[in-house]
């Protein structure tokens, strides 16, 4: 009988020690964000849990959108290609100036102006608005290229960091030419 219950003792302790090992089912959870163009095409921009970073994926391309130190300026917005490990873009300028902007690798750069209102606010560019709050809800822009609907993902980004509240299924529609 002593050794029938010293074997079932080794037995339980054995089984919760060996199962004690296992990876816990426990995850942080992205905030996810989808984009769809008119063309149909989707996109995705995955929020770090922190709000340190984001992740854009489009067409089998992933950015990775973050502040420079951390700190929430024009100047430090950084948009960084994930395969190459380049940093694509980085932000100038600011908006107390007038001349904010987000300076592309290839020599290209993306003007932006901001106009406040006590509702919301709009940032626009050269070829129309880029991204528009209203009632504290984002609202729809159509971009023109690559580039400005990059810009635009990252002023989602900037906007979910702002308001520290994680958006659930949201489908932000683009016109993308």
């Amino acid at each position: 009988m002593k050794k029938l219950v010293i074997l079932l003792v080794f037995f339980v302790f054995g089984s919760l020690v060996v199962f004690g090992q296992n990876k816990s089912g426990w995850n942080s959870n992205h905030n996810e964000i989808n984009f769809l163009t008119e063309k149909g095409e989707k996109s995705k921009l995955d929020i770090d849990p922190g709000f340190r970073y984001a992740e854009f994926t489009t067409e089998n391309r992933v950015f990775r959108f973050f502040f420079d130190r951390n700190k929430q300026a024009v100047r430090n917005f950084r948009i960084m290609d994930e395969e190459s490990k380049l940093q694509i873009a980085r932000g100038r300028g600011n908006w107390f100036w007038g001349n904010a902007r987000m300076e592309f690798l290839d020599g290209e750069s993306l003007k932006f102006k901001i106009r406040r209102n006590r509702n919301g606010y709009l940032i626009s560019g050269l070829s129309g608005p880029l991204f528009v709050v209203e009632n504290q809800k984002i609202i729809t822009a159509k971009t023109n290229s690559e580039k400005e609907m990059l810009v635009q993902a990252f002023f989602v980004f900037d906007r979910v960091r702002t308001t520290q509240k994680p958006i659930n299924n949201v489908v932000i529609v683009t016109s993308n030419k």
